[in-house]
């Protein structure tokens, strides 16, 4: 007994530290959409987030860092958890059926709990592009994100993350996942995230099986 209060302590101790680090990056991200990354402070990032200038150095070492956030972030545990679940019911040392779709949902679920608006996160891509110190860590923080990811794809699928069908599913929906994002935040676009996103994967389904998608005559 006395173990799980200890373990449920933890859980609430780190579901906290979750929630703080994300609401510093989703302020972070708002400031920098509204003002570009030279545009405010960190100490006016504190403000916004009602913490000590202290707090914030505890979560991250600077303010690009805020910005982008921590990769393990960005799938929340919940999320990832009917993620994983989805795989299970299938042979364990293949790729499951329902990856895609399951795909989607993880993907859609993640941009509805976005905390900006379309027009922000334009604002803030821009605003990345344009800063090369900041791109260059939107770049490494993208490979922690994709080593996440394939942690996250082997558990489902119960197999190394260095299994060489891990590796190929990461970089194919990772290149799914930047195809629907430039489409979906394009300044023309008018379609909604989850049909860019499904366009996408039917798109790499004809490549891989382009004999399913041939009609028949």
């Amino acid at each position: 007994m006395a173990e799980s209060t200890k373990d449920d302590g933890g859980g609430r101790r780190e579901r906290k530290r979750a929630a703080t680090r994300m609401a510093i990056t989703d302020a972070a991200r708002s400031l920098t959409a509204a003002h570009g990354v030279n545009g405010f402070t960190v100490e006016q990032l504190c403000e916004e987030v009602g913490i000590s200038r202290r707090t914030f150095f505890n979560y991250f070492p600077g303010k690009e860092d805020a910005i982008l956030g921590d990769p393990m972030d960005h799938i929340p545990a919940a999320l990832a958890q009917v993620f994983v679940e989805g795989g299970a019911g299938f042979p364990a040392d293949e790729i499951s059926p329902t990856l895609l779709p399951d795909f989607i949902e993880l993907a859609c679920a993640m941009m509805d709990r976005l905390a900006m608006s379309r027009e922000d996160v334009v604002r803030l891509r821009e605003a990345i592009t344009a800063e090369p110190k900041l791109l260059d860590k939107a770049v490494h923080g993208s490979n922690k994100a994709e080593a996440a990811f394939a942690q996250l794809l082997a558990a489902r699928e119960r197999l190394l993350p260095q299994d060489l069908r891990i590796r190929l599913a990461v970089g194919v929906l990772t290149a799914i996942s930047k195809q629907a994002g430039e489409e979906f935040f394009a300044p023309w676009n008018t379609r909604g995230y989850r049909e860019v996103l499904t366009e996408a994967v039917d798109a790499v389904r004809t490549i891989i099986h382009p004999a399913a998608h041939t009609t028949t005559t």
